[in-house]
């Protein structure tokens, strides 16, 4: 029998305990992180209620029974409550008329206005350091709160299937290797050797294996999510400044509950919509409150139209509905129908919030992925050109649990084919919704278009009473079919900022000039992908550029588009014709510059501003607009942030939508991982200034070489298919 050197048996069986405890420990901490969510939150709350304290004059202590000479406070300099809550006891008693009992009044009253003032105070959080005035402290220690529970939540997601098996090996070997001293080892029997001297060599191969790797990456990524900073808490809030909005409401279960009873739902239609259970086991993701009313809204109503502005996650509240109705009927069939430019987009959507299969019904896999749909359930999504090819498949064939319309305004002509092909599902329908961001209170008819396709007695009676269509009441009569909120009615923590990557679907033309550039190995000209015709009337970023614009143009939004490309920008400004309200390039004068701003402050909402980014991206003030589209990702994310720091500034009233229009299956999507490689090194192992250096470049040589040579290994057989 091999000897043993029991010291370090010993070690390594330590190791591997520490190893476990500390693993064990992640998931364990899930619970103390949201309570440090929740002190930080209420550590926030606190000051900023105590702040508001100023804006409350001493005046108010006169509605009191206590008998606090008001008067004399204000002689000595005490205007306000706030100076009072300042205020040492002693101070307070040498204020003529004040003693000990009326100082205890003071201490009482002040403890029940900050009561309430906490109670009711809307958190509002700040990326930028000194924006946050004298709740910096409290802002940023809730912000690093957060991140590191988010940075937790992913690594304990990542190590859920690891947990359970690697705890049980190291429970079983360090049972078996007991005889570890040599005393127990001389006293003990042989088949107890045996045992300790088999569990050490499993022992051993742990420590070679990559599992072991892989588990010792865990804890260290997660210590580093407990120790993240500020700054880098600040940066990932401005990436995901929802999901941190969305995570507080969840969390903070100590406050009031509010009603969710808008302007345009009766409250007792509210109540019973809000009763209603809403089973998120097949969900990802935290819902806001008011998008678990809007998924419970579509559930309940079965036919409804959801009209939210845009921004408010439309598409979260309709995925959040089909994982409710598929947790209750697994294999239950449901239908996207939606513009072919967002196909991509809706994918990849129910992917990330939804244990729910997607089945893209488009293009020369349609049928085969149609045929695994009619088999398997899930969700299909499809364009309305392909409703022709389908609609026959499923008429008096199957069942669909849900039909969902994005972007409905397209089915708003009676006499279109795309509408009659859709209203031949209508039967096989047990639940319909329409989805649309633009506001249909000043176009009735088209407005009446879609009820009529839900309930066309309501229909009737909104065209007899159309001339009511401003009022709260036309609403009202609309509620049970039409839910539509704002955003300053649901997010009163405005103005939050969200990114938004639009996946879109290459055309026929986008991939025969994208592969073209692939084969010349011209890595300039790839990255403008979707830009490379002269034309874009065939582009689908363009074509999804100019539904961006024209929805934004509904809401009396001004929009900036950035391109690093000269080109890219002139093509984009011709395509927008008179929406172009300016053009700036890095051969724009100063003075000229802002000029082209001046007239795009005064110009309607719709405009859109041009900007190659080199130029655009720094030194502007263009608060102005509300969102921003990128037509390519860029190669330093710094140009990316400088340039969004052109809008979201100080002086911003609006929330701001970031579109990031993007190619699946093209050096977008690798760009895009590349950029997020780089981002999870640095959270691992870099400092500050670490992170400016492995963030100044996102690509270089090699690796571009890499990505072209596997590119064109993957066009290749286009190439071949065309000369044959």
């Amino acid at each position: 029998m091999a000897r043993i050197d029991f010291k370090k048996a010993n070690e390594k069986v330590t190791t591997l305990k520490e190893m476990d405890g500390l693993l064990i420990h992640i998931f364990a901490d899930k619970e103390n992180q949201e309570e440090a969510i929740r002190r930080a939150l209420g550590a926030l709350r606190d000051r900023h209620a105590a702040e508001k304290l100023r804006e409350v004059s001493v005046e108010e202590l006169r509605k009191s029974k206590a008998g606090i000479r008001v008067a004399a406070l204000q002689e000595a300099g005490y205007h306000d409550l706030r100076a009072l809550a300042l205020a040492k006891d002693w101070e307070l008693r040498t204020v003529d008329g004040i003693g000990e009992g009326q100082v205890a009044a003071i201490r009482g009253i002040l403890k029940e206005f900050l009561a309430r003032l906490t109670e009711h105070q809307t958190v509002r959080l700040f990326a930028e350091e000194g924006d946050a005035g004298l709740a910096q402290e409290e802002n940023d220690a809730l912000l690093r709160a957060i991140a590191a529970y988010r940075m937790g939540e992913t690594v304990r997601a990542d190590g859920a299937a690891l947990r359970e098996g690697f705890h049980g090996f190291v429970m079983d070997v360090t049972e078996r290797a007991v005889a570890l001293r040599p005393a127990r080892w001389f006293f003990s029997l042989p088949r107890t050797k045996e045992a300790t001297v088999q569990a050490l060599s499993e022992i051993d191969d742990f420590f070679r294996d990559p599992v072991c790797d892989r588990v010792q990456h865990l804890i260290d990524r997660y210590d580093a999510a407990m120790r993240v900073d500020a700054a880098a808490a600040r940066e990932d809030f401005r990436r995901s400044g929802a999901d941190y909005y969305a995570l507080i409401e969840t969390l903070d279960g100590a406050r009031e509950e509010r009603p969710l009873v808008y302007d345009s739902i009766p409250q007792e239609l509210a109540a019973a919509v809000d009763a209603l259970p809403l089973d998120l086991s097949l969900f990802r993701g935290n819902l806001r409150a008011y998008q678990a009313f809007g998924a419970k809204y579509i559930l309940h109503q079965g036919r409804a139209l959801l009209g939210d502005e845009m921004g408010l996650g439309k598409t979260v509240q309709a995925i959040a509905a089909m994982a409710a109705v598929a947790a209750a009927a697994p294999g239950a069939h449901f239908l996207v129908v939606c513009p072919a430019s967002v196909l991509v987009n809706w994918c990849r959507e129910i992917r990330k919030f939804s244990g729910l299969t997607d089945h893209l019904l488009h293009g020369s896999g349609m049928f085969d992925a149609m045929a695994r749909w009619q088999a398997e359930g899930g969700v299909a999504v499809t364009n309305y050109e392909s409703m022709g090819k389908i609609a026959g498949s499923i008429n008096d064939r199957m069942r669909l649990a849900m039909l969902v319309i994005d972007e409905a305004h397209y089915i708003k002509n009676p006499d279109a084919k795309r509408t009659k092909y859709i209203h031949l599902l209508e039967d096989e329908s047990d639940r319909i919704l329409l989805m649309t961001g633009t506001p249909l209170e000043n176009r009735v008819e088209e407005m009446c278009a879609l009820i009529d396709f839900l309930r066309p007695e309501l229909a009737q009676q909104a065209r007899e009473l159309a001339y009511m269509s401003r009022v709260p009441e036309f609403r009202e009569m609309l509620a049970p079919v039409y839910l539509r909120r704002l955003r300053e009615q649901v997010l009163e923590e405005l103005p939050p900022i969200e990114e938004i990557r639009e996946w879109c679907a290459m055309t026929t033309a986008d991939r025969e000039a994208y592969g073209a550039e692939v084969r010349a190995r011209n890595f300039t000209a790839v990255r403008r992908v979707s830009f490379l015709q002269k034309t874009l009337t065939a582009s689908s970023k363009g074509l999804r550029l100019l539904e961006l614009v024209e929805n934004a143009a509904e809401e009396n939004r001004k929009v900036v588009v950035y391109s690093f490309f000269l080109e890219t920008v002139g093509k984009v400004a011709t395509l927008l014709g008179e929406r172009c309200a300016g053009v700036i390039t890095g051969s724009t004068e100063p003075a000229l510059r802002q000029r082209e701003i001046d007239r795009f402050t005064e110009a309607p909402g719709g405009s859109v501003l041009v900007c190659q980014i080199q130029a655009g991206g720094t030194g502007l003030n263009i608060q102005t607009a509300s969102i921003v589209i990128f037509c390519e990702p860029q190669v330093k994310p710094s140009l990316t942030n400088q340039a969004i720091s052109r809008v979201y500034r100080m002086g911003q009233v609006r929330n701001v939508l970031v579109f990031h229009l993007l190619c699946e299956g093209t050096v977008d999507e690798a760009m895009v991982r590349r950029l997020a490689d780089k981002q999870a090194e640095f959270d691992l192992y870099a400092d500050e200034s670490a992170m400016a250096a492995a963030r100044a470049e996102l690509i270089d040589r090699d690796w571009v070489r890499d990505f072209l040579e596997e590119e064109n290994k993957k066009y290749l057989p286009m190439v071949v298919e065309q000369n044959t």
